[in-house]
């Protein structure tokens, strides 16, 4: 049988190996340099958002393993006319391990997700999907927008 429940500070370093394994399957992260690199920040990024819970992470568990996950980060930004509390959330973290795939876990922590989001007063959620999960988000009513744009400053 398969537990949903929110992820504990103490499973930060599992989390993060969890996100890595993400990493590696969905943006070709494969370097042992690479992978040891974002595992640390990763592990410092959720254990430290954990504890001031800017960061919630929803888990499936079975037979006390994790075997998906889902994360919602919180932030505000000024608001406006679409957002006019400001209160913004953005999904992420969102992963099953493959043989777990195609049973409806992913769907029920990521309606975990968007309800932790709402419940939390965030108007705004945002997310970005690879193309495995874009049909789970379109069925919530997400929708692709065009006005977003990105800079890397690395």
């Amino acid at each position: 049988m398969i537990e949903y429940r929110k992820a504990a500070l103490v499973e930060s370093a599992l989390l993060a190996k969890i996100r890595i394994d993400f990493l590696c399957e969905a943006n070709d992260v494969s370097s042992e340099d690479e992978k040891n690199r974002l595992f640390d920040s990763n592990r410092q990024f959720i254990s430290n958002s954990l504890a001031d819970g800017s960061f919630i992470s929803w888990v499936a568990v079975e037979s006390g393993k994790i075997i998906a996950t889902s994360g919602i980060t919180f932030y505000t930004l000024p608001p406006n006319k679409k957002c006019p509390n400001g209160k913004v959330a953005y999904i992420s973290n969102m992963f099953t391990y493959s043989h777990y795939r195609g049973q409806g876990i992913a769907t029920k922590l990521f309606a975990l997700s968007v309800e932790e989001a709402t419940n939390a007063g965030c108007i705004k959620i945002l997310l970005n999907a690879t193309d495995m999960g874009k049909p789970i988000y379109e069925k919530f009513g997400f929708k692709d927008t065009k006005n977003d744009m990105a800079y890397y400053a690395l």
